[in-house]
């Protein structure tokens, strides 16, 4: 190989593992230093499977808290479990419909992630689902409580899809949720692709500039070369 394909393939090796790194890196945050021992959890994304009136939806995208009990890898290990929007909506205080065996909804704001989930926990919640105000996630951390005490599963969705839940819930259809985080491969098998497109094209420029400098070197050569009559 010459030394200046080898170069570039050895800078591609580097490249597709500094990408690797950062994929596995950009779905999860390790709690911040000085938080409460009980707010260490990562921010994995999550998957929020739903049915309306029995019938599978498209799944949401959630992220977790960094608090509350971790969520099961396995789909067969989670709980499909019915939604319930609390009132008041903001679950800042108790909620006057009754939340046990359910899966907690609530909108964000007005009050600390913290409380929130404290409220639903207390109210007989199996989780807590609360939907951002804004397009995107959220990551939740913690208030400055230290003796803090939550032991079900707080996550965050988008607003589009709490908007999703509350138009099937509105017109009377019973919703349900099973969440979990499922496990991601060490390896982007995207990145791998982009990584083979992006080398493979680096590969053949050098390629086709070693070609042309050949011909350019011929070129010059025949052109000094005595010329036999």
């Amino acid at each position: 190989m010459a030394p200046g394909l080898l170069t570039i393939f050895q800078f591609g090796i580097c490249l597709f593992f500094m990408s690797s790194i950062a994929v596995g890196d950009e779905a999860a945050h390790g709690g911040a230093g000085g938080a409460p021992a009980a707010c260490r959890n990562d921010f994995p994304l999550l998957k929020v499977n739903r049915w309306v009136n029995g019938a599978e939806k498209e799944p949401l995208v959630g992220l977790s808290a960094g608090f509350g009990s971790i969520l099961p890898e396995d789909i067969k290990q989670a709980q499909r479990l019915p939604a319930m929007f609390s009132k008041p909506l903001n679950c800042c205080s108790p909620s006057s419909f009754k939340l046990s065996g359910s899966i907690a909804l609530a909108l964000r704001g007005e009050c600390d992630f913290t409380t929130k989930a404290k409220i639903a926990q207390e109210g007989g919640a199996a989780a807590l689902v609360v939907i951002n105000t804004q397009e995107g996630l959220t990551e939740m951390g913690c208030s400055n409580d230290t003796a803090l005490n939550i032991s079900i599963p707080v996550i965050t969705i988008s607003e589009s899809g709490g908007e999703e839940l509350n138009k099937s819930m509105a017109d009377g259809m019973k919703v349900e949720l099973l969440l979990y985080s499922p496990t991601r491969p060490i390896v982007d098998y995207s990145v791998v692709f982009l990584w083979l497109m992006s080398i493979g094209s680096i590969v053949t420029a050098s390629l086709w500039s070693e070609i042309t400098e050949s011909k350019q070197r011929d070129g010059s050569s025949n052109e000094l070369s005595p010329k036999v009559p």
